[in-house]
C-alpha cells in the first residue's frame, strides 16, 4: 500500500467520522433534551461540559457512545466499503455524502439559520431594555422577604386531566385558585433552559451566546458583570441572598451567575456532601428534592428567627428529563413513573408553601413559584408537545393577595414584578425587558406587539446587550 493510498483511506475515514459524529450528537441531544436551538447548544458546549461530568456521568457515557464509539465503527465500515466500490457511483463517494449530510442535518436541526440571521437583524434589545442603573426604587413601605422556587420544567399542561387522567399539580392548582398566577406565561427566545430562565427572571435579559471577532465568546470569566439583577438589588437593600439546588453549581455556570449577582451563599452537590449528605455523592444530578426541601425548611426557620431581610431561592431537579429522578420520598409514596414524579414534586413544593402559611409568615414573606422553562424531552413529552399554547407554571403567594394586570407575561416581566411584590417597586414599573404585571403598578400597558417583536428578534446582535458583559459601550 502506497503512502497516497494510506492518506486516501485516512481522508475517507475522517470525512465519514465527522458526518456520523454530527448525526450522533444531534440524535443524542434530541433524545435527551428535545428541541434545542443553536444558542442553547453552543452555551452548553462552552460552559456545561465540565458540570455534566459532575451531575450526570451516565449521560456523558451515553454521549460518548453516540458521538465517538458508534461513529468510529461506522466510519471504519464506510472506509472499507468505499475502497471496494471504486467503479460504482455514487457509493464510492459515500464518505463525502456522509460528511455533507451530517453537516446539513446538524445545522438544520439546531436552527443554525436563525442564529446567523440574528447577526443581521434589527437591534430589538436596545430599544426595549431599561437599565436598572438608571431606575430609582420607590421608597420601601413594608419590605417583605422572598422565597423564590424554580421547579424544573414545570408547565400548566400537567394540570390537564384529559391528557393525564388527573391534575398532576392538584395541590399547586388549589394554591393558584386561592392566590395569584398569570394564565399565559410565555417562553421567549433565550429563556428556554434552566440558567437562561433564571437569568431572564432575575435580570430581565435573554441569555445569548456571543461569537465573533469582536465579541468575548469563550473567554468570559464573569457573568454579565455590568447587568443589575434581582440579587444585586436585594443585596443593596440589605437582603441576604441564598441559593439551594441539588446538582453541582458548576453546571452551566449557575454558581458563577450567583456569585456575580449578589448571592452570598449557594449550595450544590459539593456543598451538600461537605455537609454530610452522602446521597448527593452517589446520586446522578446530586441531591434529590425531598432532601433539598428538608434543608430549605431548616434554613428558612433560621432566617426568620434571625430577623434580617432575605431571599431564599430554590431550584428543584426531580422533574428533569429525559427520565426524571426518583427521591426516597416519592418512592415511599409508591411513585413508579414520570407522571408520578411530577405529581410528587408538585406536592412537595405545595407542602413547603403550606409550611410557611402554617407558621403565619405570609405577612413577612412573599412566595414565587414558577417553572424555569417549558418541559423538554421526557416520557410524557408527546402529550405536552401537541399543545401549541403551552405555558410556564407560575404562582405568587402573598398577603394581601396580588391581582394581575394581564394574564400574558414573559420571564422578563418577573424581575420588576417580584420586586413590586416585595415592596421594592419602581415608579415606571419597568426593569430590563420586563414590565411589572400587577394591577397596582402605575405604568402604561406594555406595547401590544412586544411578544411578536421578541419572538422575531430579541436575540439579534446588540451592542447594548454586549456591553452588559464587556462594559464597552
Amino acid at each position: 500500500m502506497t503512502g497516497g493510498s494510506v492518506l486516501l483511506y485516512v481522508w475517507r475515514f475522517v470525512l465519514s467520522f465527522v458526518g456520523l459524529f454530527l448525526v450522533g450528537a444531534t440524535l443524542w441531544t434530541h433524545k435527551n433534551f428535545g428541541n434545542v436551538d443553536f444558542e442553547q447548544l453552543i452555551y452548553h458546549v462552552q460552559y456545561g461540559a465540565n458540570g455534566l461530568l459532575e451531575v450526570d456521568p451516565a449521560r456523558l457515557r451515553n454521549f460518548i457512545e453516540f458521538t465517538v464509539l458508534i461513529p468510529l465503527a461506522g466510519a471504519a465500515v464506510f472506509t472499507v466499503a468505499t475502497s471496494r466500490l471504486k467503479s460504482r457511483l455514487p457509493l464510492r463517494h459515500l464518505h463525502w455524502l456522509t460528511a455533507v449530510l451530517g453537516v446539513a442535518y446538524f445545522l438544520v436541526s439546531f436552527s443554525f439559520k436563525d442564529f446567523v440571521r440574528s447577526y443581521f437583524g434589527p437591534d430589538v434589545f436596545s430599544s426595549a431594555y431599561i437599565d436598572p442603573k438608571d431606575v430609582q426604587l420607590l421608597p420601601a413601605g413594608k419590605q417583605k422577604n422572598l422565597v423564590l422556587i424554580y421547579v424544573e420544567s414545570l408547565e400548566n399542561a400537567y394540570q390537564d386531566p384529559v391528557r393525564f387522567g388527573r391534575d398532576l399539580l392538584k395541590p399547586l392548582t388549589r394554591l393558584q385558585q386561592r392566590y395569584m398566577s398569570f394564565g399565559a406565561y410565555e417562553e421567549m427566545p433565550g429563556t428556554n433552559w434552566t440558567i437562561a430562565g433564571i437569568v431572564a427572571t432575575q435580570c430581565g435579559l435573554p441569555l445569548k451566546v456571543m461569537l465573533g471577532p469582536n465579541e468575548p465568546g469563550l473567554q468570559l470569566r464573569k457573568f454579565a458583570p455590568h447587568a443589575i439583577c434581582l440579587g444585586d438589588v436585594l443585596a443593596a437593600r440589605g437582603y441576604e441572598n441564598i441559593f439551594m439546588n441539588g446538582p453541582d453549581l458548576g453546571f452551566a455556570r449557575v454558581g458563577t451567575f450567583l456569585h456575580d449577582h449578589g448571592y452570598t451563599r449557594a449550595y450544590g452537590s459539593k456543598e451538600w456532601i461537605a455537609a454530610g449528605e452522602e446521597s448527593a455523592k452517589t446520586k446522578l444530578w446530586g441531591l434529590r428534592d425531598d432532601r433539598l426541601f428538608a434543608h430549605a425548611r431548616s434554613e428558612l426557620d433560621k432566617l426568620v428567627a434571625a430577623g434580617r431581610p432575605f431571599n431564599l431561592t430554590i431550584l428543584t431537579v426531580d422533574t428533569h428529563g429525559p427520565d426524571g429522578l426518583f427521591s426516597e420520598e416519592c418512592r415511599r409514596r409508591a411513585v413508579r413513573d414520570f407522571a408520578g414524579i411530577v405529581e410528587c414534586s408538585a406536592s412537595q413544593v405545595a407542602e413547603f408553601v403550606e409550611h410557611i402559611r402554617a407558621k403565619g409568615w405570609l405577612d413577612r414573606i412573599s412566595i414565587v413559584v414558577q417553572g424555569d422553562h417549558l418541559a423538554m424531552e421526557n416520557p410524557v413529552f408527546k402529550k405536552l408537545n401537541g399543545d401549541k399554547n403551552r405555558r410556564v407554571f407560575n404562582l405568587i403567594v402573598s398577603d394581601p393577595v396580588e391581582a394581575p394586570s394581564s394574564p400574558r407575561v414573559t420571564h422578563f416581566d418577573m424581575f420588576p414584578t417580584i420586586l413590586e411584590v416585595l415592596g421594592l417597586g419602581t415608579e415606571a414599573g419597568r426593569l430590563g425587558l420586563g414590565y411589572c404585571m400587577l394591577q397596582r403598578c402605575a405604568i402604561p400597558a406594555p406595547p401590544v406587539g412586544r411578544f411578536a417583536e421578541f419572538e422575531a428578534g430579541v436575540l439579534n446582535r446588540s451592542d447594548v446587550y454586549l456591553a452588559l458583559w464587556t462594559g464597552k459601550p
